[in-house]
């Protein structure tokens, strides 16, 4: 009987699938291309199942991982969510003095008691871009310690509700999107608005740009490309909608040399897209065949792509792909939406059980992994809530929580270095300037850490 429903469950989504395919639109006209439309429904039809009901990740491995990392970087900037295009943070330097050197007055408000943005500053040479729950994006000047300009969309619509935007810059233009279905276009430099576009559903991606192009993925699971020159829309992609609305923000990754952009909606499903000629490279759904899992709550982290792989966090599952084809290399039970860190020939990984991983990247196999709040003895979860982000700094795995922790980790075997709480909670993941780190905590204030 089980047989018959999972069957039968197949057939229906397939039938769908081609429809919706036929059916699909680039921008304002069809798709002509009936064979290539069928070709991709039936790699949906064909795909590896890996949306698994195995057990979750428990075991606390020791081992000793090989050191094969590029001396640390000393960077001025971090012009977009996640630093990079492809969603790389590199090994960053850090002075490790784990000094406070500078707080600053509260900046904005948090009328709301948000807790936490999902969000990371951006930061370019001495200015650093923020905003606050109630929509107010800041400039402010750390070598002056002041705001150079503020700017809010939403002083007359809105006012009763938490404003969650994702920014991104791009030479003199400072790209917003919220979660009310706006984009919008400021001069960095002084905080004036060039244009505004409302594309009436909210936005709930990560902002990347490529030239004249921003990538973002709507709360129906809309893919967009539109103009950074006016806000225009070159192209738009309907995927499969999620039947629930979540909090949950989906993610993009470039390729830029291949010009091939990889997103992940909330419907559990991979997108490989050339942007350049607008052809859907490959695309794969997690969850087709299962009726065991709520695929409507799926989450995951941010794509990390890299020399034909792309590697994702999941609701699931973590898993690797080969980025030409959109085939499984491996896969293994950790569940988290924390964006995995590549360190050499490895990755390292925060589940949302509280397991720290270091992985091989091309294999999968986990090195060593350690079970971090079971490690603090005079803690426990309770007391420093979840991980929140993941960065490797000065040959040092670094860990933020949700209750304003700084855990350092030895990166070869897992063992903790040292752990201080420097905050009551953090409202956004932290990023690195000069060796020194940045976050700005629950009461809207800088705070710099060398």
């Amino acid at each position: 009987m089980i047989f018959l429903k999972k069957n039968l469950f197949r057939k229906i989504l397939f039938l769908n699938i081609i429809f919706f395919l036929i059916s699909c639109s680039f921008g304002a006209g069809k798709w002509d291309n009936i064979e290539e439309d069928l070709k991709i429904a039936k790699q949906k039809e064909n795909a590896k199942i890996i949306f698994s009901t195995k057990k979750k990740f428990d075991l606390e491995i020791d081992g000793k991982a090989k050191i094969n990392i590029k001396k640390s970087l000393r960077n001025k900037n971090w012009q977009e969510q996640n630093f990079s295009s492809n969603n790389i943070i590199p090994h960053l330097e850090y002075e490790n003095k784990k000094e406070l050197v500078f707080k600053s007055n509260k900046i904005g408000k948090n009328k709301f008691n948000v807790k936490n943005l999902d969000f990371e500053p951006i930061l370019e040479k001495n200015t650093i871009f923020l905003y606050d729950p109630n929509g107010t994006i800041f400039s402010y000047a750390l070598k002056e310690k002041k705001i150079n300009w503020k700017y809010n969309f939403y002083k007359k619509r809105f006012r009763n509700s938490p404003k969650d935007l994702n920014i991104s810059i791009e030479n003199e233009n400072l790209i917003v999107s919220d979660n009310f279905g706006y984009i919008y276009n400021l001069n960095k430099n002084n905080g004036k608005i060039k244009w505004a576009k409302n594309y009436n559903v909210p936005f709930k991606s990560n902002i990347k740009i490529d030239n004249d192009n921003i990538f973002l993925i709507n709360q129906d699971n809309k893919f967009y490309i539109i103009s950074v020159k006016n806000g225009k829309q070159i192209l738009d992609l309907e995927t499969f909608p999620s039947l629930l609305k979540t909090n949950t923000k989906t993610n993009v990754s470039l390729d830029k040399i291949k010009k091939n952009v990889y997103f992940v909606t909330s419907s559990s499903e991979i997108y490989s897209l050339n942007y350049k000629n607008r052809n859907i490279n490959w695309l794969f759904s997690l969850a087709m065949g299962n009726t065991d899992q709520q695929v409507d709550l799926f989450f995951s982290s941010p794509i990390v792509y890299k020399q034909n792989q792309i590697i994702l966090s999941s609701a699931i599952s973590t898993f690797s792909m080969n980025s030409n084809d959109g085939k499984l290399n491996w896969e293994i039970p950790v569940v988290s939406n924390i964006l995995p860190i590549l360190i050499g020939d490895n990755i390292c990984l925060s589940s949302k059980d509280g397991f720290i991983l270091n992985v091989e990247k091309n294999s999968g196999k986990v090195i060593w992994s350690k079970k971090i709040f079971k490690k603090l003895k005079k803690l426990s979860y309770e007391k420093t809530g979840d991980v929140t982000s993941t960065l490797f700094l000065s040959n040092k795995l670094f860990l933020t929580t949700e209750n304003g922790y700084f855990i350092f980790l030895n990166f070869e075997t897992g063992k903790i270095i040292s752990y201080t709480k420097v905050a009551k909670g953090f409202l956004t993941k932290p990023i690195v300037k000069d060796g020194q780190i940045f976050i700005i905590d629950t009461k809207m204030r800088i705070l710099q850490f060398n």
